[in-house]
């Protein structure tokens, strides 16, 4: 038995010796790697940095996200604003309407003005003119500006039953102090005139106009010097005929030309007294030679002919004319006062002698008429007075209880007719008369900034002919009753 069992044993020893040694070194390395903390620690260490490398990695890229979108949206911004710094601009207000280019460079601007009359005559003998409703003037006015100092205005007429173009011109306004304007426009030389249609007093203008140009075609070189305290015009114009615009006298019909001149001040204009602030007064004339048909017809009120001159009188050269002219106006009250002198030369032909000795004869002469006017006005509600736009303080809305601005206004004037042109046959006492004087009332109610509504009363008296029978007498008396709705805007 023994021979069979110890070959055994070493193979038996070395078994036990291989299952209990050699397991047991990793078992035991490994119990004691997992038993040690700062083991442990550092292996969550070192997950947190990979946890915190992967989240730097994840917020670089959103950065990167992030700035490309920025710069999208810093691309889309200059592009709309450039989209804006392009869009028009365009406005609407009680002052018109208007589109302009961003940087005002280039505008124009829509306005306009309607004036629906009723003229009532109660005494007069003119049968050339009766009582009646009538659109006196309707005018759409387009105004505006190229390369920002080239200004434009267009303003057509469509009122009294006829088309008239009464503005067109180009201004060119590189300078406050010298500024050039070409084309047909108001002559500058009369303050009641210059007054736009829509800031009257009343809705017709006085007597003195007959001895002054409406509208006329030429150059005027004006400008504004003194902080715009001082203003001044220096044209030269075809020359029309007093009270007259250029409707059909667009090109003129002899050489001879007029030299308008004016110069107007506001010396108060910056100062701070409130006494003086509103004051202001000039000196205006015009020189010309005049010949052909260019003669004048003197209107009333009421638009009637009292003194025109005998068929066959033309102007033959001399015509110069003068005129002082002032304003003031001090909060609610306003007053205008103009003199006007005009000086003419006249030919006649005449024929004198009996067939078979019949000759014809020139006569030529020259003439002075005169006038004036004065004009006050006062706004009840408190507004101030301007010699432009009235604004009521409190537009008429009766359901708040407001009635809008009301104002009286008075005026006299006067023009006279040199008393040779009736003595040498130029003018006809049958016909004419030697001198008008008139007498106006008027209340204006401002309903708002563009409407107003005016009562007028005139009263003109004539001295010196112009009676409706052969034998001359003094005409009778004038008397007319006007109102007029105005939209202006």
């Amino acid at each position: 038995m023994r021979k069979c069992t110890l070959p055994i044993l070493p193979f038996l020893l070395a078994a036990v010796i291989t299952g209990v040694f050699i397991p047991a070194g990793p078992a035991h390395a490994q119990s004691k790697l997992s038993a040690d903390p700062k083991d442990q620690e550092i292996e969550l260490l070192k997950k947190e940095v990979k946890q915190l490398e992967q989240r730097v990695d994840t917020l670089e890229g959103l950065d990167q996200k992030v700035k490309v979108i920025d710069r999208k949206l810093e691309v889309q911004e200059k592009t709309q604003q450039q989209k804006a710094l392009e869009m028009p601009i365009v406005k609407a207000g009680d002052e018109g309407f208007s589109l302009s280019s961003p940087n005002h460079d280039y505008n124009i601007g829509f306005g306009g003005i309607i004036q629906g009359d009723g003229r009532f005559f109660t005494s007069g003998t003119d049968k050339n003119v009766s009582s009646t409703f009538f659109l006196n003037r309707v005018r759409p006015i387009i105004t505006g500006s190229l390369a920002k100092y080239y200004n434009f205005n267009i303003t057509p007429d469509f009122g009294q039953g006829k088309v008239v173009l009464q503005d067109a011109y180009l201004n060119i306004t590189y300078f406050d102090f010298a500024s050039l304007r070409t084309g047909k426009y108001k002559a500058p030389l009369d303050l009641e005139r210059l007054q736009s249609d829509r800031d009257l007093e009343f809705s017709e203008r006085s007597l003195i106009q007959n001895l002054v140009p409406n509208r006329d075609t030429g150059f005027d070189l004006h400008g504004r010097l003194l902080d715009g305290r001082v203003f001044y015009d220096a044209a030269l114009m075809n020359g029309v005929p007093n009270n007259t615009a250029s409707d059909t006298n667009d090109i003129d019909n002899n050489d001879g030309k007029d030299f308008v001149g004016r110069i107007f001040t506001t010396p108060f204009k910056l100062s701070e007294n409130q006494w003086l602030k509103g004051l202001g007064f000039g000196f205006a004339g015009s020189y010309g030679d005049e010949r052909g048909s260019t003669t004048s017809t003197y209107k009333t009120y009421g638009a009637s002919t009292w003194f025109s001159y005998t068929k066959g009188v033309t102007a033959s050269g001399l015509r110069a004319r003068l005129e002082p002219q002032a304003y003031y106006y001090w909060r609610s009250f306003g007053l205008m006062a103009e003199y006007a002198q005009d000086e003419h030369s006249l030919n006649q032909f005449l024929t004198v002698g009996k067939a078979p000795h019949i000759k014809q004869t020139n006569d030529t002469d020259t003439f002075r008429d005169d006038g004036y006017f004065a004009q006050a006005s006062y706004l009840l509600t408190g507004e101030d007075a301007s010699y432009g736009w009235i604004k009521p303080i409190h537009p008429f809305d009766p359901r708040n209880g407001w009635w809008g601005g009301w104002e009286l206004a008075a005026r006299i004037s006067n023009l006279a007719a040199d008393f040779r042109q009736f003595k040498l046959d130029f003018a006809d006492p049958a016909v004419s008369a030697k001198t008008a004087t008139e007498y106006a009332l008027g209340v204006n109610w401002y309903l708002s900034s563009n409407i107003k509504w005016q009562f007028d009363y005139a009263n003109t008296f004539f001295d010196g002919g112009a009676g409706t029978t052969a034998a001359p007498k003094d005409r009778p008396n004038e008397s007319v009753f006007e109102s007029q709705l105005q939209i202006a805007f």
